[in-house]
């Protein structure tokens, strides 16, 4: 629908490999594999079978490599798909007729927080890393409710990984608990910290980074450190007196020299979000028949992230240790989209014409995003360039048509009647 515009004056922790049906492999970074491992096989057509050299393996992770190189060369497809309880319990995976014995290829230690904007983080998390091979502890704090989405969702989508329901407020009881979590399984290889934000909150995860087989600590921050406007790149000033998100990163590289990264995330939806204002805040006028009121002439570009490619994103990391040990990227996705975009996307997404109403740039009010005629929104070419991460798959604009999920949601939720408060929206 077309938009008018009103003026007013106010206001690889291991290796995994991927085979085609056609034969062909990739093989991510990994220690040389043992020479004895043992793995059976199960061709496309459920029958034949290949095995490798009749032995028992040394160790898990060289079950795992030896066992899936052994795929590789017969031209089986193989595809990782859960993680093991223990260091010598291997995962049997069945699916289109494939049967693979696999082991874990490194043990990723998850810190998730209570909810909020990056509440959703952890579950899609924990899957990204499963995906990659790697056995996953979750450490959910339990402040967080266990009747709302994603926590909800643990028991039946995240069987193959460890929940810990903890009290991290508690110090004591935050490091006991998170040492007797992993003391059954295989060394601590991978943290990810979605919970920290001051230097003192991280001990309780640096006592798990002790063992020689550890890679990276990689802490979960925010870009709202930046004071820059506009486009942001991680070269930019930062708040001065620092974040307390700031000194948990400096924290982690006196304590961990190259062995820790950092992410600054933005603006995050998806299905189970925590934090439903970004995007509701369009649909709920447009809806309405309501004025979007809007600082600036609605050409800003924002950065508005679904939660599965941030979760791609972070686990990134893993096989690009190396070059992802002391750096800062930030996280969001790889096309940003206009204020003016999200408008007129809510607007075809109830049918209805919308009114965009240019209030002040600068203005405080209702609106979600900075009120600022530069906009604020993050570049993530670093990642892309250090970390080969591919980008977004998901579309913030495609999410909010008719037919897109969250649209769904927010009409499934009820959403969409009743009043609501414009009080603040500045016009």
């Amino acid at each position: 629908m077309p938009s008018k515009v009103a003026q007013v004056a106010a206001v690889g922790a291991g290796a995994y490999v991927g085979v085609s049906t056609l034969g062909s492999a990739f093989v991510a970074p990994s220690t040389k594999p043992l020479p004895d491992a043992k793995v059976q096989i199960s061709s496309l057509r459920g029958s034949d079978s290949a095995t490798a050299p009749n032995a028992t393996s040394r160790s898990t992770a060289a079950t795992a490599v030896c066992g899936i190189l052994g795929a590789a060369v017969a031209g089986v497809s193989v595809k990782r798909r859960s993680s093991c309880r223990g260091p010598t319990q291997n995962a049997a995976v069945s699916r289109r007729g494939r049967t693979v014995a696999m082991a874990a290829t490194g043990h990723a230690v998850i810190m998730q927080n209570k909810g909020g904007g990056h509440g959703e983080i952890g579950y899609h998390l924990a899957k990204a890393l499963q995906a990659k091979g790697l056995k996953v502890t979750m450490l959910q704090d339990s402040a967080a409710k266990k009747s709302k989405v994603p926590y909800s969702l643990y028991d039946a989508d995240l069987k193959d990984a460890t929940i810990e329901w903890i009290d991290p407020e508690d110090t004591q009881a935050y490091a006991d608990a998170a040492m007797a979590a992993v003391k059954d399984g295989p060394p601590v290889t991978h943290v990810f910290d979605n919970y920290s934000k001051k230097p003192g909150q991280i001990a309780p995860l640096l006592a798990l980074t002790s063992s020689p087989d550890f890679k990276m600590y990689t802490f979960i921050s925010s870009a709202g450190m930046y004071t820059s406007k506009g486009e942001l790149s991680e070269d930019l000033p930062i708040k001065d007196p620092p974040t307390g998100q700031r000194e948990v990163e400096l924290k982690l590289d006196a304590a961990l020299p190259k062995k820790w990264c950092s992410f600054r995330p933005q603006y995050i939806y998806g299905p189970h979000t925590n934090k439903r204002g970004y995007l509701d805040w369009f649909l709920e006028r447009a809806v309405r028949g309501l004025p979007l009121p809007v600082p600036g002439d609605a050409s800003q570009p924002v950065n508005v992230a679904h939660c599965e490619d941030v979760a791609s994103l972070l686990s990134s990391v893993v096989g690009k240790e190396d070059a992802a040990g002391g750096e800062v990227f930030n996280c969001g996705t790889s096309s940003n989209v206009t204020y003016k975009e999200l408008c007129d996307a809510a607007g075809k997404a109830v049918g209805k014409d919308i009114e965009i109403v240019a209030i002040p740039a600068g203005t405080k009010t209702s609106f979600p995003f900075r009120p600022n005629q530069e906009g604020f929104y993050v570049n993530v070419n670093k990642a892309k360039e250090k970390l080969s991460w591919e980008g977004a798959k998901y579309n913030v604009l495609d999410d909010i048509s008719a037919e897109g999920f969250y649209t769904k949601d927010f009409v499934s939720l009820g959403l969409d009647k009743g009043d609501i408060d414009t009080s603040k929206d500045g016009i």
